[in-house]
């Protein structure tokens, strides 16, 4: 009898459980199905109305089934008119320069014939949009294209150098890195004692581009074995997005760790205001800026790498300078690429020497929601963003505006409220920036980050983006090569260790860029699903020079790898974790580089020539002094 009771009450109890569980599984669903509701309404119906809208609009424009985008036709020339304009410029300068050296006319067209034909025949490369001669070239030009005599040669190469069309005046005319300098003190910001001090570099094509350095006075000296972070933005964003103020700095969170960190701001944009280039593309990015100053940074530092980290588009960028760099050192492999792609490619990318010097720079490379291809039906943004780029073809702008427009949306009266509301909410997982729920302990990040970090972005750029979002394929070059670097992440050097971060919740780099892993060649590979800190002790960071890491913060969006809840409980450990892994025991014994003196020499960079000119290459700090 007592054993029948027993029982019938287990089965009381099962079918209470039983029951309980099915009621929970039809709120969950309910729960889900009214999500999906608001998302159908919020984000996605709409979206495929203004795509659908695109779309049909586009087809009303010539070349719009070609080029995806209603852009204006500078965008558009070809590689072809490109060099042509080039051509002209050099041909008209060779022209005078020719006439005022030997008394007889050239004729120009003939001058520009022959610049065509070398580019042609790659003798002469095409650098952006202007040409750079070497003695050797314009010599070459001189004597065995124009048959002028070899007495007039010297007086011709003192004038190209004056015009500065020789790239070796390019280099002897720009001044050592300049800089000035700023001192934070605990007394005044109640964090911490820092100098950041703004350096300028030049390009290979002579074009001046600035970075900033942010150091803890009291934790970096001079020819210490510290390691050297550079912090590269997100697309509209410049480098103040890592230091916002003293509560968000992840600049200042790495410097306050001995770090050397160093602020990357593209051509146009944060310390580089002034300087913008309406046909500036990542391209250039990748070819010439980013380069320019990792290597500078190193120069500097004699000989230090450094780790890149780079946020949405940053992390991109990195990743595709790497990969450059790679692409001529693995050369006799490219055949799958193609001829056409080769050639085009073998007139981009550095010498093997140089690219193989180059490499030995990059400690490591971190990537912060950084995609490798857009789905442009997955969120409401990307049609709005076409649509961006399309008026500013409409008035005629230089940049798609960013900046301008919310801008709008976050500081005018009325907007304002409204807007707050708006990103403190994820309605229809319509936000593209932040989870709430990482925020709740101040409303106005979003706005903050808006004000201080946002920037409008070059046309050439904003085309070159919203094409790869246009057409889905990845994300490509816009030079004659067209190389899809979406296709070429088996080309990424095997002995740079690599680590990707996703947020679950971030639409414009999910998790379905994880795809492209499997083609990495690194020989260990690893997968982290990150939901809470607890799981932050099952993840294991060796110092392997072969590893990629793929980290799927859950609860993130954009933004919240950055900054919030998630970032300061989970991402910011995980990104000191790495730091120290992957640079290890480096040290400039180990890596036999020249040795620092520690003399006062050291405080060289407060020694100038009068003209705040830094006289010394030394990587030194105001802690020095």
């Amino acid at each position: 009898m007592v054993r029948e009771l027993q029982i019938i009450k287990q089965v009381k109890e099962t079918g209470i459980e039983m029951a309980r569980e099915r009621v929970l599984d039809v709120k969950d669903r309910l729960v889900k199905f009214r999500k999906d509701i608001l998302r159908f309404v919020v984000n996605d119906m709409p979206t495929r109305l203004i795509n659908s809208g695109y779309n049909y609009y586009s087809m009303l424009y010539q070349g719009q089934l070609r080029f995806g985008l209603p852009v204006s036709k500078e965008l558009l020339q070809s590689q072809h008119e490109t060099k042509v304009r080039a051509a002209t410029k050099l041909a008209l300068t060779l022209y005078h320069m020719f006439y005022h050296a030997t008394g007889t006319l050239i004729s120009r067209n003939a001058i520009k014939f022959v610049i065509l034909d070398e580019l042609d025949k790659g003798r002469l490369r095409l650098t952006e949009h202007v040409i750079f001669l070497s003695k050797g070239e314009l010599e070459y030009l001189a004597q065995a294209r124009f048959q002028i005599p070899k007495r007039f040669i010297p007086e011709i190469i003192v004038e190209a150098g004056r015009r500065r069309i020789l790239k070796e005046s390019i280099k002897e005319h720009v001044l050592p890195a300049y800089f000035e300098s700023e001192v934070e003190e605990r007394e005044e910001n109640g964090r911490g004692d820092y100098e950041i001090v703004f350096f300028r570099s030049y390009t290979d094509e002579g074009k001046e581009i600035g970075f900033r350095r942010l150091v803890s006075m009291e934790d970096v000296t001079a020819g210490d074995n510290n390691p050297s972070v550079t912090m590269i933005p997100g697309f509209a964003n410049n480098s103040n997005c890592y230091n916002l103020n003293n509560r968000y700095s992840i600049a200042k969170d790495f410097a306050d760790r001995g770090n050397w960190v160093y602020l990357f701001d593209p051509r146009g944009m944060g310390v580089n205001d002034g300087k913008f280039d309406p046909m500036y593309t990542v391209d250039a990015l990748v070819d010439y800026d980013l380069p320019a100053v990792v290597k500078t940074i190193c120069r500097r530092s004699k000989g230090k790498p450094t780790i890149l980290m780079g946020h949405s588009m940053g992390g991109l960028g990195a990743e595709n300078m790497v990969i450059n760099w790679n692409l001529r050192r693995v050369w006799r492999d490219l055949a799958p690429i193609g001829n056409t792609v080769m050639s085009a490619l073998d007139k981009v990318l550095p010498p093997i020497a140089e690219a193989t010097q180059n490499l030995k720079m990059i400690r490591g490379v971190i990537t912060l929601g950084s995609p490798k291809f857009f789905e442009k039906s997955s969120h409401l943004l990307f049609p709005t963003v076409l649509w961006l780029n399309h008026l500013s073809r409409i008035f005629k702008l230089k940049d798609v505006p960013f900046a301008e427009f919310f801008w709008a949306l976050t500081q005018l009266p009325g907007l304002s409220d409204v807007m707050r509301h708006i990103l403190n909410t994820n309605i229809g997982e319509w936000n593209i920036m932040i989870c709430p729920e990482n925020h709740k302990d101040d409303k106005y990040f979003a706005q903050r980050l808006i004000y201080h970090a946002m920037e409008s972005v070059p046309l050439g750029m904003g085309f070159q983006f919203l094409k790869a979002i246009y057409n889905g394929e990845g994300f490509k070059r816009m030079d004659e090569t067209r190389l899809n670097y979406s296709e070429c992440y088996s080309y990424f050097p095997d002995n740079i260790p690599l680590f990707h971060f996703y947020g679950s919740c971030d639409p414009l780099a999910s998790t379905d860029n994880m795809k492209y892993s499997k083609y990495y060649p690194h020989r260990v590979k690893k997968t982290f699903h990150i939901e809470s800190v607890e799981d932050l002790k099952h993840v294991d960071i060796t110092p392997d020079r072969s590893q990629m890491v793929d980290f799927v913060i859950e609860g993130a969006n954009h933004f919240d790898l950055l900054y919030g809840k998630v970032a300061e409980e989970i991402v910011h450990p995980l990104l000191h974790m790495i730091t120290e892994a992957i640079w290890d025991d480096w040290s400039y014994a180990y890596c036999g580089s020249t040795a620092f003196s520690e003399n006062k020499a050291d405080d060289s960079e407060n020694s100038t020539d009068g003209s705040g000119i830094c006289i010394d290459d030394s990587e030194t700090t105001v802690a020095d002094s």
